[in-house]
């Protein structure tokens, strides 16, 4: 499928669209910005993972790791997502409509995560830059060991180990109103709360103030 796929950008066919892909892993890998491509039905695992500018669009649910390590590019899923959505990404957006499961956004460095719905436990692990977003709840260990970036919660959580809740400030309002804006998604910054790391050091222990 990947070699048709790449076969049809190298006759200059950017607009492709594929037809039930029946589950498939690993479609549409690795694909660069001249590509635009449509999915219509459900697929596996690792779907869009190393995208590197690619425009994906997926209607219908898809398996584990969608968007695995991607550096750039756009990934919408108009339907659910199992684990590891954005797992380790470096940069560009992922926009699932429906709900995801665990470890979503773990590793990230600077991806932004926009999940329409609820997701499940160890969210952000070890995140070190970018954003996720929940509209709904999120499971246990939310932010579990995080270094930086942002989780913004709607629903219910539950923090991990180093994760703080804040109150949004006015640049966290003004950007999730035009992501929202953005994708067409009905939520209010006001209802959301913004979990951070609390020490950016957190494997070295509490840092005293110097004396």
């Amino acid at each position: 499928m990947n070699v048709e796929i790449k076969k049809a950008l190298s006759e200059d066919k950017n607009n492709i669209t594929l037809e039930k892909p029946g589950k498939l892993n690993s479609i549409a890998v690795g694909l660069g910005p001249e590509a635009e491509i449509t999915l219509n039905g459900d697929v596996g695992d690792f779907v869009a993972a190393l995208n590197n500018g690619a425009s994906i669009e997926i209607n219908g649910n898809v398996g584990r790791y969608v968007g695995d390590n991607m550096t750039s590019g756009e990934i919408i899923i108009k339907g659910s997502a199992e684990e590891g959505v954005g797992f380790g990404t470096y940069n560009g957006t992922i926009v699932v409509y429906g709900d995801a499961g665990d470890a979503v956004g773990q590793l990230n460095k600077g991806g932004i995560l926009l999940i329409n719905g609820n997701i499940g436990s160890h969210a952000g692990l070890y995140m070190l830059s970018g954003d996720i977003i929940v509209t709904g709840d999120a499971g246990e260990y939310t932010g579990d060991w995080m270094i930086g970036g942002n989780i913004y919660v709607a629903g219910k959580y539950q923090t991990g180990t180093n994760a703080a809740v804040t109150e949004l400030t006015a640049e966290d309002k003004d950007k999730l109103t035009k992501i929202f804006q953005e994708y067409s998604v009905e939520a209010q910054p006001l209802d959301f709360v913004k979990i951070g790391p609390e020490e950016l050091r957190p494997f070295y222990g509490k840092q005293e103030a110097n004396k």
